[in-house]
Formats: C-alpha cells, structure tokens, sequence
C-alpha cells in the first residue's frame, strides 16, 4: 500500500514517508539525496531545518526529492546549518547548469571561468537582470506556465549570476542595444529599476556599457553575441538567435565573431554618453510611473 500523500503549495505532492531517492539520475537528484544525508546525519527533521535556513517544509521536501531546482540563495543557507563542509555551494553550479538545453550546457560550464565576457545583446543580459525583471520577462516567452515553473526558470538563470559576486568576478563589455534600453518590461517602474541596475553595475569596476544606437546595421542583427577570455585556454564565442545557440571553438571563427564585435564597439555611444542615455531612459520612465 503506498503512503499517503501531503499537500504542498510548493510543487508535486510528496509522500508522507520518505520516499526512495535516485541520486544517480541527475544532479539536481544527488544534491537532493545530500541534502536528505546530511539534514539526518545532524539529526533534523525536514521542518526544524526549514525554520533555521526559513524555507518551508514542503518546499524542502520538493528540493530532496529532485521535484524542484533549489534557489540560488539556498545552498549557503546549507552549509551554514548542516555539516557538510560547503559542499551545497560548492555543487550547487553544477546543479544550474544541468537545467539547461543541451546546446547551452558547455557554454555553462565555461561561463564562470572565464575572466572577460564581452557581450553584444538585444535584451538586458541574463547576468543583469533583476528579480522583477528577468521573471517579467520570461512570462513574455511563456505565457501559459503557471507561476511555479517561471519562478524555477528564474531560480536557473538566476543561480548563473553567483560568477558576479565571487572573490574575482569577470570583466564584462556590453554592447547594449537601445531597443532594450526604452522596451519596457513588467512595468515602468521594473524596466527603472533594471536600467538602474545597469547604470550602477557600469558604474563599478567590473564592466563597461555601450549602447548601439536603434537603426545602425551590423553583421549580429537578429541576434546576440558572447566571447568569453581565459587565463589558460583559447577564447569561444557563442552566438543566439530565434534557432537555438551554438558554441563557437574553431579560433578563424571566433576571429570572425571578434572582428564583428570590434565594429559593433566601433559604431556604439562611447561609456560616457552611453550612461547619459541610461539616465534619460531612467528619468523617462520615472515620469511614466507619476
């Protein structure tokens, strides 16, 4: 006879009892098996360990048995509270990147080595988007998930942006299109709130804004470009666009890609009057909100 079942808000429902866990499928499934490891190697229950790291038990429970993609800020919360020698941060990349397509996942795994990202882009980069924003936007691609599944695709890309908050994060050049400057996203208050961001961001140390002028063609339209640079290997390049993206490692390619990239460069706002441009999108959008 099966065990009853619970009810959660947080996804699936879970069994009362714990149920067998496969943590050879995948590593969302092994983080979930470590997590049911070394919450009873400390001897908690699923809810005492969801009031010390304040998530709740069914979501919890949905993590441990692979039916949800933990949350970024979770695996820290973790370690804090188990001993397991920060292996949740420590795996949790790992976790991100399985999440996605195929296609993506080499890119993924070399995202977070690389020491320069230069990027040229139609819509706010990944890496820079804020919570109200990205989820915004990716109820725009998916307009009939329920709120649960934006909120994992979030979780997935979110989980990406760790690389940025490291002890030596890359250096990112962005070549930013204007059409992603004045396309508001969510709200006006959200689309303010995110080019603040951005302002803030090239403000820092560790980037560089340019924005392309709207109507300047180029050899990218339609799509988007990112060169990673490395300390110890070759540069890749990856280019999107409506097909799915592909990985480029042939170095006469990727010499091609730079080269386009350059020009891109080339044709945009220089820094300066690039965030000029970000602060009158910014007091634009402040006016619509009144």
């Amino acid at each position: 006879m099966s065990p009853p079942l619970l009810k959660t808000s947080g996804g699936p429902q879970v069994p009362a009892h714990p149920r067998n866990l496969t943590p050879g499928r995948s590593a969302r499934d092994f983080f979930g098996a470590e997590l049911r490891h070394y919450r009873t190697c400390a001897g908690m229950s699923i809810a005492e360990l969801g009031e010390k790291v304040r998530y709740s038990k069914s979501h919890l429970a949905n993590i441990e048995a692979a039916h949800r993609t933990p949350p970024p800020d979770l695996p820290p919360l973790l370690d804090s509270v188990l001993p397991s020698g920060g292996f949740f941060t420590r795996f949790f990349p790992l976790v991100a990147s399985e999440v996605a397509a195929d296609g993506f996942r080499r890119y993924l795994a070399l995202e977070p080595a690389a020491n320069t990202h230069l990027k040229y882009s139609l819509v706010i980069p990944g890496l820079w988007q804020t919570d109200d924003y990205g989820l915004a936007y990716l109820r725009l691609g998916h307009p009939r998930a329920s709120k649960q599944a934006i909120e994992e695709l979030w979780n997935n890309r979110k989980a990406r942006q760790h690389i940025l908050r490291g002890p030596k994060p890359p250096y990112m050049w962005v070549v930013l299109d204007e059409a992603a400057v004045h396309r508001v996203i969510g709200s006006p208050e959200i689309t303010r709130e995110q080019i603040k961001h951005i302002i803030d961001i090239a403000q820092g140390p560790d980037a560089t804004v340019q924005i392309l002028p709207s109507g300047r063609t180029h050899a990218i339209l339609g799509g988007s470009l990112t060169i990673l640079h490395f300390d110890d290997a070759p540069r890749v390049a990856y280019a999107e666009g409506l097909l799915p993206g592909h990985l480029i490692e042939t170095p006469e390619q990727v010499t091609g890609f730079a080269l386009s990239y350059d020009a891109l460069r080339a044709m945009a706002l220089s820094p300066d009057h690039s965030l000029l441009l970000l602060h009158a999108a910014m007091n634009k959008l402040a006016v619509a909100e009144s």
